[in-house]
């Protein structure tokens, strides 16, 4: 029996030192958000996967396009059809927008607009990899103080964790927003 509880123990410690841990990632997360405040563009650009966020940032934007399209063109099936295919036509340009719009000095103004200064003064690493949370698919995120839910993912890679998803509805909202605003003149 006491053979048994040392083989669990064992077994339990070696899962938890191979799984990506939030302390693992704090060091990484703490130094993107040091090179938003102190608009560090190298800094950003080595913190950021930007093939996984441009393919995330033109798959919605070209989502919405269509929808607005389908909705222009009356909706029902023809609607949608053409809505797919002006999509499609337009994608080269969702692809050059998307990948202007991650732009490291873009991101930095965008974290400057939201309250990031250079005199802001950045939690420790400790209290950083208290704030993340673990997800199952081996990724960690940084939730949202006030509703908890997740805004920044993180993914593990050769040369450390780096930004590679955003949250999905606050991406939709910021992207839509411009099409609603076009839509009202």
């Amino acid at each position: 029996m006491h053979k048994l509880v040392w083989i669990s123990l064992c077994l339990v410690l070696s899962s938890c030192a191979t799984a990506p841990a939030p302390l693992d990632a704090s060091s990484d997360v703490r130094a993107l958000v040091m090179a938003l405040r102190d608009r560090d563009l190298p800094g950003i650009e080595a913190r950021m996967d930007r093939p996984a966020l441009q393919a995330q940032v033109t798959g919605i934007a070209r989502a919405i396009a269509a929808n607005e399209i389908a909705k222009r063109t009356g909706g029902g099936e023809g609607g949608q059809i053409l809505g797919v295919l002006g999509a499609d036509l337009a994608n080269p340009l969702l692809e050059r927008l998307s990948r202007q719009a991650l732009e490291p000095a873009v991101l930095a103004d965008l974290a400057r607009r939201a309250g990031l200064t250079p005199e802001t003064v950045l939690p420790s690493r400790t209290a950083t990899s208290m704030g993340l949370k673990r997800l199952a698919d081996g990724r960690v995120c940084a939730p949202d103080p006030q509703t908890k839910a997740c805004i920044l993912y993180f993914g593990r890679y050769p040369s450390g964790w780096k930004l590679n998803a955003l949250d999905e509805a606050a991406l939709r909202g910021r992207l839509a927003a411009p099409a609603a605003s076009r839509a009202r003149r």
